[in-house]
C-alpha cells in the first residue's frame, strides 16, 4: 500500500495494476495526476483530474475488487479498444466498470454526474445515483452535493469513451468535484473525499448485489 501511495504521488507516466480476488467489478481511473499536476503530457491542453487515483484506489480496496489506474499517462486510455488500459479490464472480463473522474468547478451541471455513455444505460446510471443520494443526505458534509445519473441531464456523458460505451460490461462513469478531490490539502483527497467513497461502495454493494 505504501508503494502505491508512492506512485500515485509522482508525477511520472505509470499504470498501475492492483489484482485482488474480485473480478466482477473494476475500478478504473484513467486520468489520475497528484495535485498541482493540472494537465496531462498525452495533450497539453487535456485537465488532469487530481487525486482521483486515491479515491478510486480507496474504493476497490473496500470492494476487494481490481483496479487500474493511469497516472500521468502518455495516451488517453479510455478512448481506444486497443489501449493497454482497456486490455487489462477486458482480460479480467468484469461484469461493472466504475470509471473515477474530476470535474473543475464550473464545467459540470452537477457536483457528482454519472453517465453509462447513453440514455439506454439510464436505468443503471440513475438507480446508482439515487441511491447515492440518498445515501449522503444523512451525512452532514455530503447531504448538499447535487447528484444526478440522467444522461439527459448531465454534462459529462461519456459517449465517447471507449471503455464506457463497451457492451461487454456495465459502465459506470463518475464526475467527482474539485472539494472532494483536492480541497485545501497539499497531498491526496480530504476526509470529505473518502467518506463520499465510503457512501459510493455502499451504494455499488447495494445496486451491483451479489455481482
Amino acid at each position: 500500500m505504501k508503494r502505491t501511495k508512492e506512485q500515485l504521488a509522482t508525477s511520472q507516466s505509470l499504470l498501475i495494476v492492483e489484482e485482488r480476488d474480485n473480478k466482477n467489478i473494476v475500478i478504473g481511473v484513467p486520468h489520475h495526476a497528484p495535485a498541482g499536476v493540472r494537465y496531462l503530457p498525452c495533450n497539453p491542453r487535456r485537465p488532469a483530474d487530481e487525486n482521483t487515483g486515491y479515491l478510486g484506489y480507496y474504493v476497490a480496496e473496500k470492494l476487494n475488487c481490481c483496479c487500474i489506474i493511469a497516472c500521468c499517462y502518455k495516451t488517453d486510455v479510455n478512448k481506444s479498444r486497443n489501449s493497454d488500459y482497456v486490455k487489462q479490464i477486458a482480460q479480467w472480463n468484469p461484469q461493472i466498470i466504475v470509471e473515477i473522474h474530476g470535474h473543475g468547478p464550473k464545467g459540470a451541471n452537477y457536483d457528482i454526474e454519472i453517465s453509462g455513455g447513453s440514455e439506454l444505460e439510464n436505468k443503471h446510471s440513475v438507480a446508482l445515483a439515487d441511491s447515492l443520494r440518498g445515501k449522503c443526505s444523512n451525512d452532514k458534509a455530503l447531504k448538499q452535493l447535487s447528484i444526478s445519473g440522467d444522461y439527459n441531464a448531465i454534462e459529462f456523458t461519456a459517449k465517447g469513451s471507449a471503455t464506457i460505451v463497451d457492451d461487454r460490461w456495465v459502465s459506470f462513469h463518475i464526475e467527482l468535484p474539485p472539494q472532494l478531490r483536492k480541497g485545501k490539502w497539499r497531498r491526496g483527497p480530504p476526509p470529505t473525499g473518502y467518506k463520499f467513497c465510503d457512501r459510493l461502495v455502499d451504494a455499488l454493494r447495494e445496486i451491483c448485489g451479489g455481482r
